[in-house]
């Protein structure tokens, strides 16, 4: 069913209104299904919504543990927020979840899952004016281990943009499958770590490793893990989204 649900949408634009404070003004959040192919040949689907403003930076959205999760982890009401705040949004089905290909265990162990956020960036270049120089990668669960993957290649590349600003929604050991966070090129940059207080270990170990002054740490009780802390605390979403506008020197 997603599948044919994917394919009925992907020459449609989805719109999504936002709710109108008094005397404030509102514009529509166009939304489509869309696909790209990374580099190892796997077809990946995605929900790219524009922020409506030429030169706007970029997040890439990961979902939690594929093929547990899929895009839809990552509410319409939270990617509407981002684009509101001038930014291009794309949720990416990671290889082996939802409406993608690829083997599931390959998008978090392994060199590939670096190829599904590749993907994901070489298709907003290709297809969308933002400003590649400027994205946030936001990582679910072990999302986040793509997220730091990425980083830590594009610092060997030359021909390789790292992400500028990164949000790690229950960020644990898995994040750091493949690298330590500590001393890598992530460590320079701003960085929000989302957990609920029962998961709290991981992401308040990393205060003992920061030297920016840059990374943040926000607290959820009672809250779900990953991308559920949206439904058990909603202004998780305002917080990841004013994070990422103010790391990315954007606004509304």
């Amino acid at each position: 069913m997603r599948l044919l649900r994917a394919l009925a949408l992907t020459s449609l634009a989805l719109t999504f209104v936002p709710a109108a404070h008094a005397g404030e003004n509102t514009r529509s959040v166009e939304c489509a299904v869309v696909t790209m192919t990374t580099s190892d040949a796997v077809t990946l689907t995605g929900d790219h919504c524009r922020s409506g403003k030429p030169g706007s930076p970029a997040v890439v959205l990961l979902h939690m543990i594929p093929p547990h999760h899929d895009r839809t982890n990552y509410p319409e009401e939270f990617r509407r927020k981002l684009a509101d705040k001038g930014l291009e949004v794309l949720s990416i089905d990671r290889r082996g979840a939802g409406d993608s290909g690829g083997v599931a265990k390959e998008a978090y162990t392994g060199p590939n899952g670096v190829k599904d956020v590749q993907a994901a960036l070489d298709w907003l270049a290709a297809h969308t004016d933002a400003d590649m120089s400027r994205f946030g990668c936001v990582g679910a669960s072990n999302g986040t281990t793509s997220c730091l993957d990425h980083t830590v290649a594009a610092a060997k590349d030359d021909a390789v943009i790292g992400a500028s600003a990164l949000v790690f929604l229950t960020g644990g050991t898995y994040t750091e499958a493949q690298n330590a966070l500590a001393g890598s090129a992530a460590a320079s940059l701003p960085i929000l770590f989302t957990f609920n207080a029962k998961e709290a270990a991981w992401s308040s170990k990393q205060e003992s490793v920061e030297r920016t002054g840059a990374w943040q740490w926000t607290s959820y009780t009672p809250g779900g893990h990953g991308t559920r802390a949206f439904a058990s605390n909603p202004e998780a979403m305002d917080d990841v989204a004013n994070f990422l506008a103010a790391s990315l020197r954007t606004s509304k």
